[in-house]
């Protein structure tokens, strides 16, 4: 039985073309690999919900679950490349409280409490900007990077975490003597700059030559970590680079203070919790 209520479900409240502009997708990411005038719906219930339940805001879970909800023709949200996660939380932001958030920050030069006005219109705008692949060249070979997908993001960030939590229980274990303590946190150390050489080499599309090209990760990896040390130092550099073109841009400020009236950027991190959950922002100052 049909019910007038029906009428009143929720409908699409805008239309977001993806930065990537779809390179990375086929029709198991994205329905029929459509990346242009994705409608967007903004949040339910249950969605806000999710974003208040740690364990899935730990796992990733909460994000991929509500981007399916209101993003339906996104079919498998997990595959979504980074910066693409960023604007599309974005627009569901919007979708759901509307386009202004207040922001609050700290003049960095005069230390006043300042409260903003932030376009969330105007963020997501900023992404037309962004590359959507990048190379670099050394020693006749070209090496092709490419960002990672959420899931990669997801896995890295949290088996960071894992290691940054053994070594504050090892730190404060008072059953182990000093000896033991060291042995076990160099074994952190070690795993973690393990780590730290596969989140770089997962970057790596492809490497190539004139001739030929080479999409094997075990053969890249292979090669870059037997190798000169400059290839992976000019890997860092590149990646480096990369994720501060392809991070939240950046937005200006001005202090409140009418003495100091001092200008300043302000860096929106996409806390998810506080993103989702609050009206206003504490940000991150940059002079």
């Amino acid at each position: 039985m049909s019910s007038f209520l029906q009428s009143y479900k929720r409908q699409p409240k805008l239309f977001i073309d993806l930065p990537s502009k779809g390179v990375y997708y086929n029709d198991s990411i994205i329905e029929d690999a459509k990346y242009t005038q994705i409608p967007v719906f903004g949040m339910n219930a249950m969605d806000e919900i999710l974003f208040k339940t740690p364990d899935a805001l730990f796992t990733g879970e909460a994000t991929a679950e509500v981007v399916k909800s209101c993003i339906p023709s996104i079919l498998d949200p997990w595959k979504i490349v980074g910066f693409d996660i960023d604007y599309i939380l974005l627009a569901i932001r919007i979708a759901t409280y509307g386009d202004d958030m207040q922001v609050s920050t700290t003049c960095p030069k005069c230390e006043t409490e300042t409260e903003s006005m932030l376009s969330l219109t105007n963020m997501i705008g900023a992404y037309s900007q962004f590359d959507v692949s990048h190379k670099f060249e050394l020693d006749e070979l070209t090496f092709h990077l490419r960002p990672l997908s959420y899931k990669e993001m997801t896995d890295f960030s949290i088996e960071n975490y894992t290691y940054e939590r053994q070594q504050i229980q090892i730190a404060s274990n008072t059953t182990m003597d000093d000896k033991e303590k060291d042995t076990l946190i160099k074994q952190l150390y070690e795993q973690s700059n393990t780590m730290n050489l596969r989140v770089a080499l997962t970057y790596i599309k492809s490497v190539g030559n004139s001739v030929e090209s080479e999409t094997n990760l075990d053969i890249i990896t292979a090669f870059v970590t037997e190798n000169d040390a400059k290839f992976y130092n000019e890997l860092k550099e590149n990646i480096f680079e990369l994720s501060n073109r392809w991070k939240v841009p950046n937005t200006q400020c001005k202090c409140s203070n009418e003495e100091c009236n001092f200008g300043y950027e302000t860096k929106i991190d996409l806390d998810y919790s506080n993103f989702f959950g609050l009206k206003f922002l504490h940000a991150r100052n940059l002079i």
